[in-house]
């Protein structure tokens, strides 16, 4: 005959502790690394597709194009460098008036150029990156579109209809 031997509480105890021991510092790790790897891609900066282009005195704009909330609210955000033929339109989806824009975590300086129907409404030069909070907010009179752009890239002026279109050749550049 041949003995059974039953668990007993204790040893059911005993064996539920050495499995968090187990487990709970490889769900530590995973927590730790999960919050490393969500913290590095939020900082990390978008790259939208070229999709349209602005020309302005026989000079051509290459344009990144955002309209999903996601890609609004990011913007040329941790950028360090745009080149000063490339640019972002922001497409609002409809008007607004006293449009807010700040330069929260954006490393470079921009002009910001606030559209209604591609005329300009407002224009803010050379929008210096914000160091600290409280950031600093501009504001557009009216728009349905905002234009960043390199500072001093063109002079544009109040008033000015400009000629943005949508790009025909999808060319990577």
């Amino acid at each position: 005959m041949q003995l059974v031997k039953i668990p007993t509480q204790n040893n059911l105890y005993a064996a539920l502790f050495k499995l968090l021991n187990i487990l709970g510092p490889i769900a530590g790790i995973s927590i730790i690394v999960a919050s490393s790897t969500i913290a590095y891609l939020q900082t990390r900066p978008q790259h939208l597709p070229i999709t349209h282009t602005l020309t302005y005195h026989n000079r051509t704009f290459y344009l990144e194009v955002a309209t999903k909330p996601v890609e609004l609210e990011k913007g040329l955000k941790f950028r360090n460098h745009l080149p000063s033929d490339r640019g972002m339109l922001f497409n609002l989806g409809k008007e607004y008036k006293n449009v807010p824009f700040w330069m929260q975590q954006v490393k470079i300086p921009l002009d910001i150029i606030f559209l209604k129907d591609n005329v300009v409404t407002t224009v803010i030069l050379n929008a210096p990156p914000c160091a600290k909070n409280p950031c600093p907010i501009y504001f557009g009179r009216v728009a349905t579109q905002v234009l960043e752009l390199s500072p001093g890239a063109i002079k544009i002026r109040v008033g000015e209809r400009l000629n943005i279109q949508p790009r025909m050749a999808r060319l990577k550049r």
